[in-house]
């Protein structure tokens, strides 16, 4: 076949069918009754079914049209069989219309240029709906092969891939927030538009198995784990090889993070169980987790590396709690990650940090996690300028000095015993797991007498700088965060025309969920579709998609340390 030949499509093929199918009956002048293409193609697509001769089943499809017009009985029975199971499956005429994913199967992909395969890349079902002026905003079923279309593992860059397995190791993470079964239900007044039956808990479940098995990662990261279901998510995980961490949200939250890694490449050599949740502070009153942990290669023990994952507070006008968060969160990761200080500073590990954050690309906590720096006195609680809501606007102190979490998201006294040999490198945070500090802190009207040598005024929220060697200084309430690690993200948040991606829908289609990575090299991602892609998707969870997230996965290249 010659470069300049079009290429045929079942779609196309069918589109001809029915312009030659119109024209052939109109030349034998029979009364033609009014028919949409839609059943023409299906038609034709069922007679291909049984013969892939183009010719043959176009003449089948021109009898069955024949036969169907010269009976009006026919003709009532081929738009009763036809033409209204189609559109059951095919439109939602409203928001409450349940979505049946009845897709049409119209078999093997046909492949008919050099090598070039015209299998599905969009939905079959929505192109013919493209042709005949329907609108994109109705919804349209996918089926798993859509779906696995638009998901596929591509690589960063056209090179071919080189691993000698002597001296990297890759790494492959999975992160997903599969949806609390409990929530789903608390929240049911969220779910009003969908297919009650892909609601329950075991047709989700399978679904989520199934994809997150088949992404075959050595690191899972998942969110919103509920408690009482965590046995029947671990169990087949087990049974394959991995050994997990598990953290549920404080307080009467019923689900939690659930953090899995192959047993037989990885040792755990440390982890945090992060809680976000400290008692008398206002902003830190949420019972948001973090999961922390730092993996060594079993054939390379010098080789570590730290994963991270959370699930930050939801409420989109609150992006200050979601930086206090974050600020305790990478607290706690510097702790883990450090490696030694250096003449030009600390050494750290390579740090994979994934999850569901809550907040869309480019917002101040974006920024803050991506370039390392933000000012947030004089904002809003949003951390967008505050010009005419003064009352609104956050002060110079965003955690109390009382955690010793420093303003460049470093725990004091880790820090001080680092640099002057001094003290026990306490953490200072509360902890339900471990009963840390603030019941007997919080006891006392005196928080500083429990740390009689300290530097820090704890009942001060004005700006304090502390020097602990000479051109090293420990800031707190100075308005302004920093932090230590150099954090670049996997996804670009668009496709390569400027579209942008989406992971979740939050009354429009976002993106909130992320794999940001330091100090380790990228080869592939799990791609994500566009928001246009998207707004074609019924809404999810669905019979194909088990979470009202979307995935997330990259694979990165981990250098092997000699000895």
């Amino acid at each position: 076949m010659s470069a300049s030949t079009r290429l045929l499509t079942t779609v196309s093929v069918a589109s001809v069918v029915c312009r030659n199918v119109h024209v052939a009956i109109f030349s034998q002048e029979v009364k033609i009754l009014h028919m949409s293409e839609v059943p023409l193609k299906h038609l034709f697509i069922r007679n291909i079914r049984k013969s892939t001769f183009v010719p043959e089943a176009l003449f089948s499809t021109y009898l069955n049209l024949l036969e169907s017009i010269s009976s009006p009985a026919t003709h009532q029975e081929f738009n009763k069989t036809i033409m209204e199971p189609y559109l059951e499956s095919c439109y939602v005429l409203n928001d409450t219309s349940p979505i049946h994913e009845v897709p049409v199967n119209i078999g093997d992909d046909i492949v008919l240029s050099d090598g070039e395969d015209t299998s599905r890349s969009d939905s079959m079902d929505v192109d013919i709906m493209k042709e005949c002026g329907g609108s994109l905003d109705i919804k349209c079923p996918m089926s798993k092969q859509d779906y696995k279309a638009l998901r596929k593992w591509k690589r960063f860059g056209k090179e071919k891939l080189a691993i000698n397995s002597n001296d990297t190791f890759v790494l492959r993470l999975l992160s997903f927030n599969i949806l609390a079964q409990n929530l789903l239900e608390t929240h049911s007044y969220l779910y009003k538009a969908h297919d009650k039956r892909a609601l329950s808990w075991e047709s989700r479940k399978s679904l989520l198995f199934q994809e997150i098995l088949q992404a075959d990662a050595n690191v899972i990261c998942l969110q919103e784990v509920q408690n009482d279901h965590l046995g029947e998510i671990v169990k087949p995980f087990r049974d394959l090889g991995y050994a997990y961490l598990y953290k549920k949200r404080t307080n009467d939250k019923e689900d939690g993070l659930l953090l899995l890694y192959r047993s037989d490449q990885f040792n755990l050599v440390d982890h945090a169980k992060v809680e976000l949740y400290q008692s008398g502070i206002e902003l830190l009153s949420r019972d948001n987790v973090g999961l922390i942990a730092k993996l060594s290669l079993k054939d390379s023990p010098d080789t570590q590396i730290v994963i991270a994952t959370t699930h930050l507070l939801y409420n989109p006008r609150r992006n200050d709690v979601r930086l206090g968060q974050i600020q305790m969160l990478f607290a706690e990761l510097e702790r883990i990650a450090f490696i030694e200080n250096t003449p030009t500073g600390a050494r750290y590990h390579p740090i994979i940090l994934a999850g569901d954050f809550n907040l869309e690309p480019y917002t101040g906590v974006y920024k803050f996690i991506t370039e390392g720096t933000f000012e947030y006195v004089g904002k809003a609680r949003n951390l967008e300028p505050a010009e005419y809501r003064l009352f609104c606007r956050l002060s110079n102190m965003l955690i109390p000095p009382r955690l010793y979490v420093t303003d460049s998201c470093q725990h004091y006294n880790i820090l001080k015993k680092r640099l002057r040999g001094e003290g026990d490198g306490r953490v200072m945070l509360e902890n339900s797991e471990t009963k840390e500090l603030h019941d007997e802190s919080n006891s006392t009207n005196d928080p500083a007498s429990i740390y009689k040598k300290s530097e820090v005024d704890v009942k001060t929220s004005k700006c304090q700088k502390i020097e602990l060697i000479d051109g090293n200084y420990a800031s707190f309430s100075s308005g302004r965060l920093v932090h230590p690690f150099k954090f670049k993200n996997v996804y670009q948040h668009a496709d390569r025309y400027g579209n942008p991606e989406a992971t979740t829908n939050q009354g429009k289609w976002i993106t909130v969920d992320y794999i940001f990575y330091t100090e380790i090299q990228p080869f592939e991602k799990y791609t994500l579709p566009t928001v246009e892609q998207c707004n074609l998707f019924p809404t999810i969870p669905n019979f194909t998609v088990g979470s009202d997230h979307l995935c997330l996965g990259a694979s990165f290249k981990l250098q092997k340390k000699k000895h």
